[in-house]
């Protein structure tokens, strides 16, 4: 009995010792004694300092606490470590520190995008997922980076919603400012090509640093600019301190434009009363949060835990992507089940720095795949995560307005704007139109939408400077009224100018006219340049005239886009000499074409007394030496008798005549460009339009000299000028533009004037403006709209005349004309001798006694067969056959009897024609 006691004792002992020893191992792996759940380790960095890192703290807690609440039959539970962390540096320091003592499986966290950057490079060497419900910045992706998870909205997600705000307020011109960090260069790149896609012009960039000194030169900067239309892309924190800084520089008054990003659009309700007062009327896009029950409880949860929260706390988007991205973890884990393994350990070297050593997590591929496909209706909305990031499929625009905020409207992919975040059945069509809106109060207390542009004369006529010419009116043309003492101006220039501001997509009063004139002589102040100068010292808002565009000119003005093409042409006068040569009529041809037409001339005279001796053997060798020649002078007077001569004689009269052509047409050019004395050296005396830029042209690319250049004012000076020449007083060629040219010529005629050496391109002719004008842009887009119609046309054809030329360049006759050598004309020989040859041969008697055989064999086979035999009576047939046969034998005639024949024909034909000729010359 005492020894059955000892072995229960025994027995007790052994169960109590496994017992212990499974409850430790259970707690060694994350087991709860209690309840058997095994705990799964997840690593937190946040900032417990900042407002921002103890509201998601609060967050993530509850977010623990009310998932498990609602699922309390789950195996795993979530363990957090926590890692305080307000820089870069130090969230790499925890984030190490996690990965290799603790040995987690997830980290949320950091807060911002410079710490989530080292701390995602450092999940990727251990297989660890990195889910961030922060870090928004696009120069972080999930596609670079596997392991790296947002649960946030990346700042590209809002690029269609904000290009489509800009188009419903119908602002075409914008300036950026954004937060000089470094991580907004994604974004800014982004933002930049949806812009350029959507037709919206970036008028310049600011990139605002922490320092207030910086905030108000940058400020500064930008309220000097004609644009007043400003996006903000930075933290709410840098954000408040601009808005304020703005106001109190009048940048926040009426006729500005302010929209601000999710940047600071998410954490408006944490921004102090002073910063909320000073962006009234700013608008703001963020993602849209659907209402719920369960966000309005934690609302109040979060109010009464962090009433008294040092450093104070308010719940925002953040901390509700927090919230959801505690429940897809917990999701994730349940589904892998428990999970006891640790960290493959990487093997020990020397010297081995914490980041060689680290060790890798082996289930972090299959948690990494888990959280991705995890899909639920979160207190943010629906949560969907595509390529590792978070999609947000609606977006807020809100209105800031007294010490709050109001909602005017959504932005949705599939309807554009609206007044309601969900789409219906009846509307498909996308938006693009603000007026879906609700009523917005801008800054300065107004309901007047400001323009993305602000002209330097708000209130004023526009001042626009215009030169005093003498000549070449028909561009532009300076006229006073005597009465009211105002002047207007007419020409090219006024139409063109007049025309553009009807397509102008904005009104403006009739601008104010103003002489660029020296008020003692009333003449000319100066130069084109002196002109543009005017703009930079502000007297002028714009000039238009006959302005070139050139380089040098862009650095100090702005121009429109060019209405005129244009670029700087040499003229010069023709002149004619009286020289004669008294063998200019042997030059159309080279020497030895003309030994090939004497040859030829014999050649064919042999062959027609070849062919005609045939027919008539009276004929005389001498006749037909010359007869070719004799031929085209006395045709009637020189028949021929034999059809093969004649059809020589036609060749030969076709080569003749295209012969006889050439050599009247190179003659005519030789007389004609004989007359003209035109030199190719470079001009000693050169003239230019007053005032023009061609004058530092000529000094600096052309390196003439400047004591033999003269200036004049008119087309009347330049016909005088190169009438009399250097010689005489005046110039031996003129530079101008070709606009200008073509004038003059079209005045005095292109038979006395002719274009000579390279053209010298230019940007051609456009308006000018002060630097940074916003009228620039309005006005070459009104151009651009001219150019294509038949305005421009019309506007030309009224100032220059239909007989104004639109090309560039006029005809020149070259003064270089050479002989017609035998090589030009090699094909024409070649094939009339080889017709000629070809007769030649086919009129032989050889070739006629074989041509007369076939034919005669052709005729009895084809033309006249024997009748085929019916079978009667062929014995008789046969008979008769041989009988006709023999005949015929007997009969035949010798084989050259068809030849004597054709030659008899031929001499009774040539006896014939002999007799007329002799009774025609008698």
């Amino acid at each position: 009995m005492e020894k059955k006691n000892e072995q229960v004792r025994m027995c007790d002992i052994v169960l109590c010792c496994i017992l212990f020893f499974w409850v430790m191992a259970a707690r060694s792996e994350g087991l709860d004694s209690n309840g058997g759940v095994v705990e799964v380790k997840i690593g937190l960095i946040v900032d417990l300092n900042s407002s921002m890192g103890v509201m998601v703290e609060s967050c993530i807690a509850m977010a623990q606490y009310d998932f498990y609440r609602s699922h309390p039959s789950y195996r795993t539970k979530l363990a957090f470590h926590t890692k305080n962390s307000h820089k870069a540096l130090a969230a790499a320091s925890g984030a190490l520190e996690l990965l290799k003592n603790e040995e987690v499986r997830a980290i949320l966290g950091p807060l911002t995008s410079p710490e989530a950057r080292f701390v995602v490079e450092l999940g990727e060497k251990a297989q660890v997922p990195i889910v961030s419900f922060s870090a928004t910045s696009s120069n972080i992706s999930p596609l670079q980076s596997p392991y790296f998870i947002r649960t946030a909205a990346a700042d590209s997600s809002q690029l269609k919603a904000i290009t489509t705000l800009f188009q419903g307020l119908e602002w075409k011109k914008v300036i950026i400012v954004y937060e000089d960090t470094g991580y907004q260069d994604g974004f800014i790149r982004d933002i930049t090509h949806a812009f350029r896609e959507a037709d919206i012009r970036i008028s310049g960039m600011s990139a605002v640093s922490a320092n207030d000194s910086q905030i108000l030169e940058e400020l500064n900067k930008l309220k000097a600019m004609a644009a007043r239309v400003f996006l903000v892309h930075m933290t709410s924190l840098l954000g408040s301190r601009v808005f304020v800084h703005a106001k109190a520089i009048g940048m926040m008054g009426k006729g500005y434009g302010w929209i601000m990003t999710d940047e600071s659009s998410n954490l408006l309700n944490s921004m102090d009363d002073e910063a909320i007062g000073a962006m009234e009327g700013v608008l703001g896009i963020r993602p849209y949060v659907p209402k719920s029950k369960n966000l309005a409880f934690l609302k109040r949860r979060q109010e009464k835990e962090l009433q008294c929260s040092k450093p104070k706390a308010v719940l925002n988007i953040f901390g509700l992507w927090a919230y959801d991205a505690v429940w897809a973890l917990a999701m994730a884990v349940e589904r892998i089940g428990p999970i006891n393994s640790a960290f493959v350990k990487q093997k020990k070297r020397q010297n081995a720095s914490d980041m060689a050593s680290l060790g890798s997590s082996d289930v972090g591929p299959v948690l990494l795949k888990e959280i991705l496909s995890t899909k639920f209706n979160g207190l943010s909305g629906e949560f969907n995560l595509v390529n590792g990031q978070l999609q947000i499929s609606t977006f807020e625009i809100l209105h800031v307005i007294g010490k709050g905020e109001r909602t005017i409207g959504y932005w949705t992919p599939d309807r554009g704007l609206s007044r309601h975040p969900y789409s219906s059945n009846n509307s498909s069509n996308y938006s693009t139109s603000a007026s879906v809106l609700k009523n917005i109060i801008w800054p300065g207390d107004t309901t007047d939408k400001p323009v993305d542009w602000d002209l330097p004369t708000s209130g004023k006529k526009l001042k626009v400077g215009v030169p005093v010419k003498e000549g070449f009116t028909e561009f532009v043309k300076l006229e006073q009224n005597p009465v009211t003492k105002e002047y207007s101006i007419t020409g090219f220039c006024a139409d063109i100018f007049s025309e553009v501001l009807e397509h102008l997509p904005f009104r403006i009063d009739e601008p104010q006219f103003i002489p660029f004139q020296d008020p003692r002589t009333g003449k000319s102040a100066g130069s084109y340049n002196d002109l543009l100068k005017q703009l930079e010292l502000k007297e002028y808002d714009l000039v238009v005239a006959d302005v070139t565009i050139l380089p040098e000119r862009e650095k100090t003005v702005d121009f429109s886009r060019s209405y005129m093409e244009t670029e700087v042409v040499m003229l010069r006068q023709i002149k004619y000499s009286k020289g004669k040569d008294i063998w200019i009529f042997v030059k159309p041809l080279s020497s030895d074409l003309w030994l090939t037409i004497a040859l030829a001339c014999i050649v064919m005279g042999l062959i027609i007394r070849t062919l005609e001796r045939r027919v008539n053997r009276e004929q005389q060798l001498g006749m037909w030496v010359w007869f070719p020649l004799a031929s085209l002078a006395f045709p009637e007077r020189n028949r021929v008798a034999s059809k093969w001569s004649k059809f020589v004689l036609v060749i030969w009269l076709f080569t003749a005549f295209i012969v006889m052509q050439s050599y009247t047409a190179n003659l005519s050019s030789i007389l004609t460009i004989a007359q003209l004395k035109r030199s190719r050296e470079k001009p000693y005396c050169i003239g230019f339009q007053d005032g023009s830029f061609v004058r530092e042209l000529l000094i600096n690319r052309l390196h003439f000299n400047e004591s033999k250049m003269k200036s004049y004012a008119s087309a009347e000076q330049y016909h005088d000028a190169l009438s009399k020449g250097c010689l005489n007083g005046g110039v031996d060629a003129i530079f101008d533009e070709l606009p200008f040219i073509k004038i003059f010529i079209d005045t005095y005629g292109e038979k006395n004037y002719k274009l000579e050496g390279s053209s010298y391109s230019t940007g051609g002719l456009g308006f000018a403006f002060q630097k940074g004008s916003p009228l620039a842009s309005f006005i070459s887009t009104a151009i651009l709209e001219l150019t294509g119609s038949g305005a421009m046309h019309a506007i030309m054809t009224k100032n220059f005349g239909l007989e104004y030329s639109e090309q560039n360049y006029f005809p020149e006759i070259s003064s270089y004309s050479s002989s017609i050598g035998v090589m030009n004309l090699a094909g024409l020989f070649i094939v009339s001798g080889s017709i000629t040859l070809l007769a030649l041969v086919f009129s032989a008697p050889a070739f006629q006694q074989l041509y007369a055989s076939v034919s005669s064999r052709y005729r009895q086979n084809f033309v006249f067969p024997s009748p085929p035999s019916d079978g009667t009576d062929t014995s008789a047939q046969s008979v008769a056959e041989t009988t006709v046969s023999g005949n015929l034998s007997t009969n035949a005639m010798p084989e050259n009897s068809i030849s004597i024949a054709i030659q008899r024909d031929d001499a009774e034909a040539a006896n014939r024609n002999s007799s007329n000729i002799i009774n025609t010359t008698g």
